[in-house]
């Protein structure tokens, strides 16, 4: 029988309501029984596959067993009844589902499941609002691990249904002694607004690359910008000549076949003399007439030639990544072409700041996520004072990529900067060259760091953990366990939290980057540039708080004071807690609040009472409805005495430059006999 006429004929005494030993031999289809591993229904769509359609109760469990072992029988033989009277009756005025759409159920069943044992549940009346709770923050991280680059909605209904279904069928399943959950699920909220709310929050999940990984990472990506990139340009441009010149006579031939072009080629390569960086006892790569290492393929110099061009080629992408915040699709539809008069990437432009001091560098490339249709943005990449010469390194980045992938471009008509080439040489053939794909790209990114840089040094624990030993993921995998998506949170994260010591140039381009935004209006503009800002906002609050409550980080300025008198409530909530379940339940405190720090180089804002910040007093903009500052007259003498100001650790390397500067020019003063025109500063 099929599983529509299963239905029909069993309606009287329906199979989720039978108890009888004989139920694990009942069909469900006329491919399966009630006791199979899987349910494969009869799909009545034409053309679906068998598994659009199909139940799977095999799967693994975090416990090391299987949701058929007997241990959990008791857990399996209710979510079978579940299941079943999902096709049977339809709960809360809602119509059975079809056999269709089993397929899509079986996603999130299976997330469902593994989650309940993971966190010991084992029957829906164990399911509370707190447990539902964790269940959704618990989706939100999980879903920003596996989808990077973002959630769609579809994900996140998955993921979110079952509970849903459990609560509306709660009527039925009591008919099978069910017990049933002990509240309606996220208050009643559609499903759709659920999904919509989690697919935004996914992202703020994405952690912000440590310092400790993030530092070396960049360092060998602006290293490699820098005459690393200039040799593999030069090298790979005399292999294309040598391909191309005339061979002369040979006894084949004019000498035009493939493997005579190769040789010429091999002894090019093989002859090239890389460069001597300053302070280095020889080169920074060694002969490729020495080399002939496995990972070159059969063709050792040429193999290793397209390695090289690969290192430069994602060097590149993720200075562009960490200096601009662009997804890796944007950066993957970023035009080609270089500017003949300014000499710069076509797709790159310069303004002019409102102050008429500084040059901006805005950088155009297609974005297509959350739009119907492909439309150009605009993206800050990098400023400088007027009359500099000096080339941001992002806008560095972008020529490197041009020059390098010239030849290529003109072989196969591509315009896009980032293009890509069969595996196992250089291809010299038009129809094989490709544009790059954005899952390629964060996959050889992960190479790039794997291969070049090292993280063998790395603690197990990183300055600011929120986890448990939350570095040694990075250095047994050699940073291969990185997200992309993590780049788009460097330059932010950086200029909260990196010494300024250690990266003065990438807290710079932060500072210039968000001057710009302000300046050129680009928060208006381009609300793209505000979301990994906003969630590197978020998890900055979080840390902040979570270092306070377990009593790492001390905190000054009159908001400060109040958030220590106010802070037992999250201690409390701590105690007894991992590093891992700890900042969970900070990031479910915060949210809880609404708190939301506003960072600045001298210290945070705290927005907890609007009608008594100082900016907007100074501005005129004084209402119970701001929930940011006003940084048209956000300055730190204004902030030093406002009821919203904090400031912590990070803060103090502003404070001493400042203290500094201010002693050097009060004794300067001294010493001419000026001293009394300088008492404010002292």
């Amino acid at each position: 029988m099929l599983t529509a006429e299963i239905l029909q004929s069993s309606t009287a005494s329906p199979l989720y309501t039978r108890m009888d030993p004989g139920l694990i031999r009942e069909r469900v289809s006329s491919r399966s029984c009630w006791g199979d591993d899987c349910w494969i229904f009869d799909n009545p769509l034409p053309g679906a596959q068998y598994n659009e359609a199909a139940i799977v109760w095999n799967f693994g469990l975090p416990d090391g067993r299987r949701l058929t072992d007997p241990v959990h029988h008791d857990l399996l033989d209710w979510l079978r009844r579940f299941i079943w009277s999902l096709f049977t009756v339809g709960g809360n005025r809602r119509k059975p589902l079809g056999p269709g759409s089993a397929g899509q159920l079986n996603t999130g069943l299976r997330v469902f499941v593994i989650w309940m044992v993971k966190n010991n549940f084992r029957m829906p009346s164990e399911l509370g609002s707190s447990a539902l709770a964790a269940y959704w923050n618990d989706m939100a991280e999980a879903l920003a691990d596996d989808n990077e680059s973002g959630v769609s909605t579809t994900q996140a209904i998955s993921r979110l249904r079952i509970p849903i279904l459990l609560w509306q069928q709660r009527k039925i399943l009591a008919t099978a002694g069910i017990a049933s959950m002990p509240a309606t699920p996220w208050d009643g909220r559609t499903i759709k607004s659920l999904a919509a709310d989690l697919a935004t929050k996914s992202l703020g999940w994405i952690k912000p690359l440590p310092d400790e990984v993030a530092i070396p990472i960049l360092n060998k990506a602006a290293w490699f910008l820098g005459p690393p990139a200039d040799d593999v340009i030069r090298l790979h441009q005399k292999c294309v000549s040598a391909r191309d010149r005339s061979p002369g006579r040979h006894k084949n031939g004019p000498g035009t076949q493939r493997t005579a072009r190769y040789q010429r080629q091999r002894l090019v390569a093989e002859s090239f003399e890389f460069s001597w960086l300053p302070g280095e006892t020889s080169p920074w790569h060694g002969s490729l007439h020495d080399i002939r290492t496995s990972r070159c393929g059969r063709k050792p110099v040429v193999g290793c030639l397209r390695s090289l061009i690969h290192a430069v080629r994602e060097a590149a992408v993720i200075t562009i990544q960490a200096g601009t915040g662009m997804r890796i699709s944007e950066i993957c539809g970023l035009p080609a072409g270089m500017d003949p008069l300014t000499g710069l990437p076509s797709c790159v432009r310069i303004d002019l700041s409102s102050t008429g001091l500084n040059e901006i560098f805005i950088v155009r490339t297609v974005l297509t996520k959350t739009e119907e249709t492909p439309r150009e943005v605009e993206w800050v990449i990098g400023m400088r004072p007027v009359g500099s010469t000096d080339t941001p390194l992002p806008v560095r980045a972008l020529i490197v990529l041009n020059v390098l992938f010239a030849h290529y471009r003109t072989l196969s008509g591509i315009n896009r900067l980032l293009i890509t080439f069969p595996h196992g040489g250089l291809s010299m053939s038009g129809t094989t060259i490709a544009v790059m794909k954005s899952m390629n790209l964060r996959r050889n990114i992960k190479h790039f760091v794997g291969n070049w840089v090292s993280l063998s040094h790395l603690p197990d624990q990183s300055a600011h953990p929120v986890d448990d030993n939350d570095l040694v993921q990075y250095r047994e995998t050699r940073g291969r366990c990185i997200k992309t998506h993590q780049l788009r949170k460097l330059y932010a994260n950086f200029a909260l939290s990196v010494d300024p010591t250690l990266l003065p140039a990438l807290q710079m381009h932060f500072h210039h980057l968000s001057q710009a935004m302000t300046e050129e209006g680009y928060w208006g503009r381009n609300p793209l540039q505000i979301e990994p800002l906003s969630t590197v906002q978020r998890q900055q609050t979080n840390l902040l708080m979570f270092e306070m409550a377990t009593g790492r980080s001390l905190v000054a300025g009159r908001m400060g004071e109040q958030l220590e008198q106010h802070i037992a409530e999250l201690s409390a909530r701590l105690r007894g807690q991992s590093i891992t379940e700890g900042w969970k339940t900070t990031q479910r405190f915060v949210n809880e609040y609404d708190l939301r720090l506003w960072f600045a180089p001298h210290g945070n804002c705290l927005p907890m009472v609007p009608e008594s910040m100082r900016c907007h007093a100074l501005a005129g903009t004084t209402s119970w409805l701001n929930r940011a500052p006003n940084f048209a007259t956000r300055e730190p003498s204004v902030c030093a005495g406002c009821a919203c100001f904090v400031i912590d650790g990070r803060h103090t390397g502003f404070w001493i430059d400042r203290y500094t500067r201010n002693q050097l020019a009060y004794k300067q003063a001294e010493r001419l006999g000026q001293a009394h025109r300088f008492r404010v500063i002292r």
